[in-house]
């Protein structure tokens, strides 16, 4: 029970931090994370990249989504189950509000990645350290999720303001060997 109560903590503070940053600031510090990604030896070669749709004052990685696509990559994004799993589909159609209100592709109608062909998974995040240890919003479904993604670079993005002195880690918490945020790469 402790352990929540330091990971929640721990959101409160990365939370409130990220939505600190004024609107512009939030667009401005994304087209350099964008722009970090567009080098990013981890993403060379890549034919498909799990990505996400921002949700509230998460960093916007949709300029990027666009490079790649130009590119010729299969940019998905994930669908979450009602089972607390999820998994990645390259959308056909308009996306969907999600089970947690984040817009999703529709899966009737899109195409299903497994996570072993995946290349790579662009990750956010409520806070991280320097470990690159993830804070998520405690759902668990990357965590669950990415390591079944064989293959598949997994890169944390996220803002500096959501940098935090040390995260709680518990046995399930994914590892993560690179970031990117607006002051560039950080690997492990």
């Amino acid at each position: 029970m402790e352990r929540q109560a330091e990971k929640a903590a721990c959101r409160a503070l990365a939370l409130s931090r990220r939505r600190a940053l004024a609107p512009e600031e939030r667009r401005a510090r994304s087209l350099q994370i964008c722009r970090a990604l567009e080098g990013l030896e981890e993403l060379r070669g890549s034919r498909t990249v799990l990505g996400y749709v921002p949700s509230g004052s998460e960093c916007d990685l949709r300029p990027f989504y666009e490079t790649l696509r130009k590119r010729g990559v299969s940019v998905a994004f994930p669908v979450t189950l009602s089972d607390g799993e999820m998994e990645a589909y390259v959308p056909v159609g308009p996306l969907l509000p999600g089970r947690c209100g984040i817009p999703e592709p529709d899966a009737a109608v899109s195409r299903l990645v497994p996570p072993e062909g995946l290349d790579a998974v662009l990750v956010p995040c409520v806070g991280f350290d320097d470990t690159l240890c993830r804070l998520g919003h405690g759902m668990g479904y990357y965590d669950r999720y990415l390591p079944r993604c064989t293959r598949a670079a997994a890169i944390l993005t996220a803002f500096e303001a959501q940098r935090l002195d040390a995260v709680p880690r518990e046995p399930h918490d994914f590892s993560f060997r690179a970031a990117v945020t607006e002051k560039g790469v950080f690997r492990k």
